[in-house]
């Protein structure tokens, strides 16, 4: 959705009033209610982009909102303000959304580590798109770092990847099962694969290429289905 450009009306300070700094955190609630206004979610956070940025109100005043820009599908927002009338315009931006508590590295994670429990923390975030993060840390434990992973940093699906149990050059045991008969062979594993992948072996026996399921380090099933003659093994 694009942004919306909406005029907020308020009532401006009294040219001799005196002026008192403060920081925009100061205003949260005026700003987060004017979100709320064109949209934002009831139950949201806000997080400004620079809560102690100074601007001056009159004494017991408000900040005075002209203008909201918002984004709903990202919760990004930009607001103009001042702090009296003749005030000089403040842009105030941030992200307006609903808290998230996300796992993430408690440490930087080198590539191909498998990340245990002890490797994962909990952060809040608030993040119009956090739903493009891992929520649930059973995703995450277990699984190897497919790039260096930063701490504190949310996680992508596409950050990880499930371990690599069989590598490329690897003897293992291909096994094909149906029904009454179970044939196996050793066979050399042409590429690397975790649990579940469907890669490439050589028969050490005929030389003959089949491809076959990860199961363990040393075992791999052929596919449901694949003919004997095709996976060129041998009954057990």
């Amino acid at each position: 959705m694009g942004l919306w450009l909406v005029l907020v009306m308020a009532i401006p300070a009294r040219a001799d009033e005196a002026l008192i700094p403060t920081r925009l955190e100061d205003h949260a609630g005026a700003i987060r209610a004017a979100l709320i206004a064109e949209g934002a979610p009831e139950d949201s956070a806000l997080s400004l982009s620079a809560p102690g940025a100074e601007i001056r109100v009159a004494e017991m005043g408000s900040i005075i909102i002209e203008t909201v820009s918002y984004n709903r599908a990202s919760g990004r927002f930009l607001i103009r303000a001042r702090g009296a009338a003749g005030e000089p315009l403040v842009a105030v931006s941030g992200v307006v959304a609903r808290a998230r508590t996300l796992p993430v590295p408690a440490r930087d994670i080198p590539r191909g580590w498998a990340l245990t429990e002890g490797d994962i923390d909990f952060i809040e975030i608030i993040d119009g798109g956090a739903e493009r993060y891992l929520e649930d840390a059973g995703l995450i434990i277990g699984k190897e770092a497919r790039r260096p992973l930063a701490a504190g940093a949310p996680l992508r699906a596409n950050d990880l990847m499930s371990p690599i149990l069989i590598r490329r050059g690897a003897g293992v045991t291909v096994m094909l099962e149906a029904p009454g008969l179970r044939l196996t062979q050793v066979a050399t594993a042409l590429e690397s694969g975790a649990e579940g992948d469907l890669i490439a072996f050589r028969n050490a026996a005929s030389g003959a290429e089949l491809k076959a399921i990860v199961v363990s380090p040393t075992l791999a099933r052929s596919p449901a289905g694949a003919p004997a003659r095709h996976a060129a093994l041998s009954p057990e």
